[in-house]
């Protein structure tokens, strides 16, 4: 086999693999818009609502984490499908963390752009860097951790570990968290700090408390921005 015949092949081989991964996404978004059911995740890594989330009241009235990152995927898929290969979104009670790496600024504009004007998102944590695309070992080493920090959870009692999501890249460990106390996000954190391979910890937590006057203030300014506009048309 000569070098141009082995070279279109490896192009097409590329394409194909690509073609194949944004069909899936756009599946996975298709089932989720018609109800269906993915454990665990929607396209791009977005983790279903923690336990702790879901026993505040009112918080499913409040917050359709499923919806909006149904919404941001949709967007990323009609502007730039390739995004969806490269990050994570995750999502956890109206806020939003993005891990993971572009190409460059363009896209990261790109993604910031598409995410912040996703309505319903009430907080954004962009932690997506600008690279090149790292090995797979790498990014293995990255899943591992990962890994190992869940079972860490799912062995401490004093863990709920469906309140925390979790990700890890170039040896970061972020978590995104919501729990009734502070203590427990802590305890994650030191879990996650014996881990061989880890490099640092980023912790956004908030406790219930902390997410429902965040859900109150908000309910408050738009219904004094109503009665503004409502005073306005008289």
């Amino acid at each position: 086999m000569n070098f141009k015949k082995s070279k279109k092949i490896k192009i097409r081989l590329h394409r194909h693999k690509r073609h194949s991964m944004v069909f899936l996404a756009a599946l996975l978004l298709f089932l989720i818009s018609y109800g269906c059911t993915v454990p665990g995740t929607i396209v791009g890594g977005v983790s279903t609502v923690g336990s702790a989330a879901l026993s505040a009241p009112g918080f499913e009235k409040r917050v359709n984490d499923a919806g909006l990152m149904v919404a941001v995927n949709r967007a990323l898929l009609q502007k730039d499908d390739t995004l969806l290969l490269k990050i994570k979104i995750d999502a956890l009670a109206g806020r939003v963390m993005l891990t993971g790496t572009v190409q460059d600024e363009i896209a990261r504009t790109t993604l910031r752009k598409i995410v912040g004007d996703t309505a319903g998102i009430r907080q954004i944590f962009d932690y997506v860097k600008v690279s090149e695309p790292r090995s797979f070992s790498k990014v293995a080493r990255d899943g591992l951790i990962s890994a190992r920090l869940r079972t860490s959870m799912m062995t401490d009692q004093a863990i709920s570990a469906v309140n925390f999501i979790i990700r890890t890249h170039r040896g970061v460990v972020y978590i995104l968290g919501i729990a009734p106390t502070e203590e427990e996000a802590m305890r994650v954190v030191n879990h996650a700090r014996t881990i061989s391979g880890v490099v640092a910890v980023r912790l956004e937590f908030e406790t219930v408390d902390e997410m429902m006057l965040a859900f109150a203030v908000a309910e408050e300014l738009s219904n004094v921005s109503t009665e503004e506009e409502a005073l306005r048309q008289r």
